[in-house]
C-alpha cells in the first residue's frame, strides 16, 4: 500500500535549504572578505592600498582624510584631515603640521619649536645647551611675551606699554602710550621719540641727531652721513658715504617737488619735478640713464656692471644686470627671463594668467622644471629625479605644492607623482582609480570593477593577478601557463599590503 503523496512536502524541503543558505552565508562571506592586512578598494568611501616603494596609505571620504604609515601596522607617518590640517612624523621626534594653509603652521626640529597663524598668532621656543630656555610670543591683541637665555622675561603690550628685545632689527624697543613715548637702541644708538615721528633725539654711537618732524632735523653718524631737512620734504639736503673721502663722497639736495641734485665722484644726478623727469651721468664709467616720465619711460646703460634697462611701460621693458636678463611686453602679461646663479642657470617664461614656466639646471648636471596651463594642467619637476603631473589645476599660483597637497585633491580629474628608481603614483578624482608601481610590482584598481597586480614569485615566474567585481572574482596567472583561481576577498582587490622582492639576479 503506497503513502500518499504530502503536497506540502516540497515547501518544506525549499524552507530547509534556504534555512541552510542563510546559516552558512555568513560563514562564506567572512572567508570571503579582505583582511586588514590586504588592500581594499571601496572608494570614495574607504581605500587601503600598498604604497609604491613601501609603506601602507589608508584613504577615506574621497581623501578627506588620509594615513600613511611606513609598513603594515608600522609607525604612522603621516595623518590628514583635508583641507584643514596635515600633521608628518620625521625622525627623531620630528614633526611638521600645516593648517589652514597658507596661514597656520607648526614645526619641531631638534631643540627648536615655533608655530603660527597668520595674523593672529607667532610662537617659537629653543632649547638652550647652557643657560635658561627661550621662547617667544607675539599675538593679537599687540602681545608681546619672550624670555631670553639669561632668565629674563620681556612683555609688551601694543599700544599701552612693555619692553622688547632683538625685534626687528632693533636691540631693544621700549614704549609706553605708543606713539606718545618709544625709545630704541642699535648697535650701541639710542634714539627716544615723543609723539613718534614728530620729535626724536639720538645719542651714543655715531654722535648726536634730532628731528622736530615736519619742521627741522638733523640725522647724523660719524664717518657716514650727515642729512638735514627743512618743512619737510620740501627742502632737504645730505652728505653721505663720508668714509669714501671727498673725492668719492656722495652730497645731496632738493627742493621738493621742483628740483634736486646728487653727486658722487664723477656721477651727477638731477630731477625735476619728483619722481616724474631725471637724467644721470657718470663719465667714468659711462653709465647714464633718464626718466622721462618715471616709471612709463626709463632708459639706462652701465657699462662698468653689465648693465641694462630699456623702458616704455606697459608695453615693453628691457632689463640686462646682476646675473640676470629679463624682457617684458604688455606688462604683466608676458615675462621672459634668465637668470644665473653660483651653482646653476634658470630660465622663466610667464603669460599671464594663463602659462607658467621655469627651467633650472645646475652646473652637476641636475635640472629640474615647471609648467602650468591654467586652468588645465600642471607639471612639477620642483626637485630632482620627483615630479608631479594634475589636470585640472585650479590653483592660480606660481608652484605651492603645500597648497596644492592640501586643497587639489577637491577639484583634481587625475593626479600622477613620480620618483626615484622607477616609484610611481597615480590617483584619479575620487579616487575611484589608483595606481601604485615600483620596481618590485605594479598594482591598478578601478574601484569595485576591476584590478590587476604584476608581480614575480619566489621561482621568479612573472605573474598577473586580476579580480573583478570587488574582488568576488579573483585568478592568477602565470608567464608559465599556469592559471590558479584565488580566493573571493571583498571588498577587494584583496592583495598583500607587503609588496614581494623582485629576484634580480641575471
Amino acid at each position: 500500500m503506497t503513502r500518499p503523496l504530502d503536497p506540502s512536502a516540497p515547501t518544506r524541503r525549499l524552507r530547509a535549504l534556504l534555512r541552510t543558505l542563510c546559516l552558512a552565508l555568513p560563514c562564506l562571506l567572512l572567508q570571503a572578505c579582505a583582511s586588514t592586512r590586504e588592500e581594499r578598494h571601496l572608494a570614495p568611501l574607504y581605500t587601503q592600498i600598498s604604497r609604491a616603494g613601501g609603506g601602507v596609505e589608508e584613504e577615506a571620504l574621497a581623501g578627506a582624510v588620509r594615513l600613511r604609515r611606513d609598513s603594515p601596522g608600522g609607525t604612522l607617518r603621516q595623518w590628514a584631515l583635508r583641507p584643514l590640517v596635515i600633521r608628518e612624523k620625521g625622525e627623531n621626534g620630528d614633526w611638521l603640521m600645516r593648517y589652514l594653509t597658507p596661514f597656520g603652521r607648526a614645526e619641531r626640529k631638534d631643540k627648536d619649536f615655533g608655530w603660527y597663524l597668520l595674523p593672529i598668532t607667532l610662537y617659537t621656543s629653543q632649547k638652550q645647551p647652557q643657560g635658561e630656555d627661550t621662547y617667544t610670543l607675539i599675538t593679537l591683541p599687540g602681545i608681546y611675551w619672550s624670555r631670553t637665555d639669561d632668565g629674563r622675561t620681556l612683555r609688551a603690550w601694543f599700544p599701552f606699554g612693555g619692553v622688547l628685545e632683538r625685534f626687528v632689527s632693533f636691540d631693544r624697543i621700549e614704549f609706553a602710550l605708543f606713539p606718545l613715548w618709544v625709545r630704541t637702541e642699535r648697535a650701541g644708538r639710542e634714539t627716544t621719540h615723543v609723539l613718534w615721528p614728530f620729535f626724536s633725539k639720538s645719542s651714543g654711537a655715531g654722535g648726536p641727531a634730532w628731528r622736530a618732524w615736519p619742521l627741522i632735523g638733523h640725522g647724523q653718524y660719524e664717518d657716514r652721513y650727515d642729512r638735514w631737512f627743512f618743512l619737510w620734504p620740501f627742502f632737504q639736503w645730505e652728505h653721505n658715504r663720508q668714509w669714501a673721502g671727498e673725492e668719492r663722497d656722495e652730497r645731496s639736495w632738493m627742493v621738493f617737488p621742483l628740483y634736486g641734485y646728487k653727486r658722487a665722484g664723477s656721477y651727477r644726478a638731477h630731477t625735476l619735478l619728483w619722481p616724474f623727469f631725471g637724467w644721470s651721468s657718470d663719465p667714468e664709467q659711462g653709465f647714464w640713464a633718464w626718466d622721462a616720465p618715471w616709471p612709463f619711460v626709463r632708459m639706462l646703460e652701465n657699462p662698468a656692471q653689465d648693465e641694462r634697462r630699456r623702458r616704455v611701460w606697459p608695453f615693453y621693458s628691457y632689463y640686462r644686470g646682476d646675473g640676470m636678463e629679463s624682457t617684458w611686453y604688455l606688462w604683466p602679461f608676458y615675462n621672459s627671463s634668465y637668470e644665473e646663479y653660483p651653482d646653476a642657470v634658470r630660465t622663466t617664461r610667464w603669460v599671464l594668467p594663463l602659462w607658467q614656466e621655469w627651467h633650472r639646471k645646475a652646473d652637476n648636471g641636475e635640472s629640474t622644471d615647471y609648467r602650468k596651463l591654467w586652468p588645465l594642467f600642471e607639471i612639477d619637476q620642483g626637485e630632482p629625479g620627483l615630479r608631479r603631473t594634475a589636470f585640472p589645476a585650479l590653483n592660480p599660483l606660481w608652484r605651492t605644492p603645500e597648497i596644492d597637497d592640501m586643497y587639489a585633491w577637491i577639484w583634481e580629474l587625475y593626479a600622477r607623482e613620480e620618483r626615484p628608481e622607477g616609484i610611481r603614483s597615480e590617483r584619479s578624482w575620487l579616487g575611484l582609480y589608483r595606481r601604485e608601481r615600483d620596481a618590485n610590482e605594479d598594482r591598478r584598481s578601478w574601484v569595485g570593477l576591476w584590478a590587476n597586480r604584476q608581480w614575480q614569485d619566489t621561482k621568479g615566474i612573472e605573474r598577473s593577478d586580476t579580480a573583478l567585481l570587488f574582488g568576488l572574482l579573483r585568478w592568477s596567472s602565470g608567464a608559465d601557463g599556469s592559471l590558479e583561481w584565488l580566493a573571493p576577498a571583498l571588498p577587494g582587490p584583496g592583495w598583500p599590503l607587503e609588496r614581494t622582492v623582485r629576484n634580480r639576479a641575471p
